[in-house]
């Protein structure tokens, strides 16, 4: 019996070991609240600076059961350039794998409704197997040199790359995380996503779908479709369908400059017989840059121009006079001439979005006292 234990006890050591030393893939990288672990493209994407906890309990109910932890931290350094640095802490039973790399992203505009920004990632990875964290270890030789060699302790390099397209509302994504490590070939793990921010008319609500895919060397190929939608840009919910026939939920508040949320995965049927759910927590906090700063107090001039054009429309007092109409006009159109427009997307989507309201706005005034 003992020795059936023992062989039992080593394949798997083999096993895990020999998946583990191929890929950081399925499972090591939370993505469904935090797509920066997977691709360092998305560095300074916000326009903010902004750091970042993401930590992720797997398969509950399980002694030693797979946790993992991510803390991030990425901030533009001028108009084009980002630069970030990222750790991940995996622990899976006896096995641990630490990963520490810096990351820097560069964008470059093509038109004003679409940029493309690249993305690169530098570091170390660590894996290592923690004896003392197996149960039963008193079956294994701890003076086994196996145990300590190489094989199951070792540090490489790693390098991954990344790109994100964005083009007015859709935003297209490619990565490939760990493309070099150390003397190994070049991997094929690649992820690719697709999303698309759509704000429902009339309202202050956000629809954003967003499908993931990832190419994945050791497991089955996996996908997902998810669904995220915002309130006012303050609280989200999020569902989603994965091919491992899992179903995501998620909700979150975006309080200023802190946020947090949290996301549930529901295991599939046959696994959920033996283990419940995967718990995630996200905590953000992000601070406006220079550049959001001056785009907060441009949509902020542009408000007071929207209120005050609405005002000279819906007079019906003749508080305002024809003359006083146009040469409110003249003002407004010298202003937002002169205006410096913002260089962060988000802003500018919101900037774009008051401008064609006041144009809409001073056409009618011109049509109404052009009669």
């Amino acid at each position: 019996m003992k020795t059936f234990k023992l062989i039992i006890i080593g394949s798997f050591l083999l096993l895990s070991g020999s998946v583990s030393s191929q890929e950081l893939a399925n499972g090591y990288y939370n993505y469904v609240m935090n797509r920066f672990n997977l691709n360092p493209a998305f560095a300074g994407n916000s326009g903010k600076m902004s750091a970042m906890l993401n930590t992720k309990t797997a398969q509950s109910g399980f002694d030693n059961a797979p946790r993992n932890t991510f803390l991030g931290f990425h901030a533009p350094i001028n108009q084009q350039q980002a630069v970030g640095l990222r750790m991940v802490l995996d622990k899976r039973g006896g096995f641990e794998v630490a990963k520490y790399d810096a990351v820097y992203s560069y964008e470059v505009k093509i038109n004003d409704v679409s940029d493309l920004r690249f993305g690169m990632s530098a570091g170390i990875v660590r894996r290592m197997l923690n004896s003392n964290s197996l149960k039963k270890q008193e079956f294994l030789n701890q003076a086994d040199p196996n145990l300590a060699s190489g094989y199951f302790d070792e540090t490489n390099s790693i390098i991954g790359i990344g790109l994100l397209y964005d083009y007015k509302n859709f935003q297209v994504g490619f990565s490939a995380p760990n493309l070099v490590e150390g003397s190994e070939d070049i991997s094929n793990f690649l992820v690719g996503t697709f999303g698309y921010k759509h704000l429902i008319k009339n309202s202050k609500f956000t629809l954003s779908p967003l499908l993931i895919y990832q190419n994945l060397p050791v497991i089955d190929n996996q996908f997902d479709a998810l669904v995220k939608v915002d309130y006012s840009e303050k609280i989200w919910f999020q569902a989603g369908y994965q091919s491992t026939n899992n179903l995501n939920f998620g909700l979150g508040f975006d309080l200023g400059p802190f946020g947090v949320g949290y996301s549930y995965e529901m295991n599939n049927s046959e696994l959920n017989n033996i283990a419940s759910g995967s718990n995630e927590i996200v905590i953000t906090i992000g601070f406006d840059s220079h550049q959001m700063k001056k785009g907060d107090a441009t949509i902020k001039t542009l408000d007071e121009h929207v209120e005050k054009l609405n005002a000279i429309i819906s007079d019906k007092n003749n508080t305002y006079s024809k003359e006083d109409a146009m040469t409110e006009i003249e003002r407004i159109k010298i202003e937002l001439n002169s205006m410096e427009r913002s260089n962060n997307k988000k802003k500018a989507k919101e900037i774009e979005m008051r401008l064609i309201a006041i144009d809409a706005q001073i056409t009618e005034l011109e049509n109404k006292y052009a009669k």
